[in-house]
């Protein structure tokens, strides 16, 4: 069954384009791709992702059981704020990257992606009655996907529209801090965080969704169209823009953010050896609190022990031409690697990408090969992100 956000039907009336994406039917651009880019990069942009996945944790036992199923160590931030986090096979393999907020009270929140929130109910849930056979858990795992609206507002002018909007200087708030806010009687918690690589902000907020998969729960999402259009309305001065999931895809990128599907997954990545990909092959162990026990740490240090075959990269077009997902790497003419992630970037105008790759080839300044339609074309190797962040970015000079 295709899933639907909340006020999927303004979406299906004002976006050019919609599909599906993870099984969720979302809005893909508005105008276009690359103005909505634009607009994050110089302005401000709202994007509805509603579709992300998110749990609540209650419970004496709900840090301990957090601190074995992820990577992290969510005890260190106080209550209200979030810690960028890894949760793993016992293989030591990615099955998402997640945020997880601490609410106080022994109650947390994750937000992981949208195309694993069911698998990852199925696997805390496991884990639980697993633990529970030596002894009963105070803990209470619920699955809020449904039920949760989830609006970011990303770019330059975020902050000014925040002030307007909840009377707050984001940039007063550390990176993943939230506040407890209100709009016009709506409840809500706000975060300083975002996937685009500029600064912004998120807001979540329970709604009725008409589209739930419980016929009971279904509704008039009357919170959540009221607040998109009001953050609309309030960032009209500010040349606000609506923006798809094109746009922050392009985003991501352009700030070397992982995709999970793409950088990070449990199933098969490249066509030759590897299956599965760690933190330690994504560039991803600044996530990993080794002082603690959690799932996939032995199969980690086992791997740290032996070396990685392959490891992510970043790189950029030298010649003309668009990288994109299953490209061959190649290295004076042989192959070392795969491209995971690829496009051309709306603010620089050339192609970049993402790659996984044997590991002496896996630094800044490599001069290497993509094969584009059997072709190769030279790109080097570079560090994120791939903007100036003295220009661009959530800490540019201002």
């Amino acid at each position: 069954m295709v899933k639907r956000v909340h006020i999927f039907d303004w979406h299906k009336e004002n976006a050019k384009k919609v599909e599906v994406f993870a099984g969720w039917e979302m809005p893909i651009w508005y105008s276009s791709i690359k103005e909505e880019h634009l607009a994050v990069r110089n302005g401000v942009a709202i994007f509805d992702v509603s579709h992300m996945g998110e749990f609540i944790f209650r419970g004496k036992d709900a840090l301990e059981f957090l601190q074995y199923v992820t990577t992290n160590d969510i005890s260190r931030p106080p209550a209200i704020s979030g810690t960028y986090t890894l949760v793993l096979n016992e293989r030591g393999a990615v099955k998402d990257e997640t945020l997880v907020f601490n609410m106080g009270d022994d109650t947390y929140m994750m937000v992981c992606d949208s195309d694993a929130f069911e698998k990852l109910d199925a696997w805390f849930n496991a884990i639980k009655r697993g633990i529970e056979k030596f002894g009963q858990l105070d803990l209470e795992i619920e699955n809020k996907t449904y039920d949760m609206a989830m609006f970011s507002i990303q770019g330059p002018r975020a902050r000014d529209l925040a002030k307007d909007l909840f009377g707050i200087d984001i940039n007063e708030l550390w990176w993943f801090q939230a506040k407890e806010v209100e709009l016009d009687g709506i409840k809500m918690l706000l975060s300083r965080s975002g996937y685009t690589g500029e600064n912004g902000f998120e807001v979540y907020f329970e709604d009725a969704n008409p589209y739930h998969p419980d016929e009971s729960k279904r509704g008039e999402p009357e919170k959540a169209l009221h607040v998109w259009k009001t953050i609309l309305e309030a960032g009209e001065k500010y040349g606000i823009k609506p923006a798809g999931l094109g746009a922050r895809d392009t985003l991501r990128l352009e700030a070397g953010y992982t995709l999970y599907g793409n950088e990070t997954k449990e199933m098969q990545l490249l066509s030759t050896d590897i299956d599965e990909v760690t933190p330690l092959q994504a560039n991803l162990d600044f996530a990993i609190f080794w002082d603690k026990e959690f799932i996939g740490k032995d199969a980690l240090l086992k791997q740290k022990e032996r070396g990685l075959s392959r490891k992510m990269v970043h790189f950029k077009m030298v010649d003309r031409g668009i990288p994109r997902e299953g490209y061959r790497v190649l290295v004076n003419g042989e192959p070392i690697g795969e491209v995971t992630s690829g496009t051309s970037s709306p603010l620089l105008g050339i192609g970049i990408g993402i790659a996984f790759v044997k590991e002496e080839y896996a630094k800044p300044g490599v001069e290497l090969e993509i094969e584009i339609r059997g072709k190769p074309k030279k790109a080097v190797t570079v560090a994120p992100p791939f903007y100036d962040p003295k220009k661009y970015g959530a800490f540019r000079e201002e």
